[in-house]
């Protein structure tokens, strides 16, 4: 009867759940062999088939933890772009105030005035952080 107190504690020891737990599988195993003992099992014969009718302590740990690691990549991934969106978002305001200070000091006579060319820059560097929004949105979408 150890070897079945041993499994039911290696069965959840990965899982944050409580002692009691961990006895009530323990007693809820040990009734399974008493029936297989009584069906005419010999004792090692009724823990054995009772640990295989359970199942591996690996069956009920794979499962939660391959899921919890792929929602923290995904979790990663959306955080990381959200990031480079800002980060994008930032820069090309930065760029398009410079760009515009630049056309207006630097070249405030008249004739420059009429042909703000600053604006036109500012366009193409707009498509820097619309390139990321779109990367992100789609990211989004392939990861909910």
């Amino acid at each position: 009867m150890k070897r079945i107190e041993k499994f039911a504690k290696d069965v959840f020891h990965h899982a944050p759940t409580p002692e009691e737990s961990h006895e009530q599988l323990a007693e809820m195993l040990k009734e399974k062999v008493e029936d297989l003992k009584e069906q005419g099992l010999t004792e090692v014969e009724a823990i054995d088939k009772t640990i295989e009718e359970f199942g591996d302590a690996e069956d009920y740990h794979d499962p939660s933890i391959d899921k919890e690691k792929r929602r923290h990549l995904r979790m990663r991934i959306l955080i990381k772009n959200k990031n480079a969106l800002l980060f994008s978002a930032l820069s090309s305001a930065l760029i398009i105030g410079i760009l515009v200070l630049v056309n207006f000091v630097l070249f405030s006579d008249h004739e420059h005035l009429g042909r703000p060319w600053s604006l036109i820059v500012a366009l193409g560097v707009l498509f820097w952080p619309l390139s990321l929004l779109y990367k992100f949105l789609n990211r989004k979408g392939e990861l909910s």
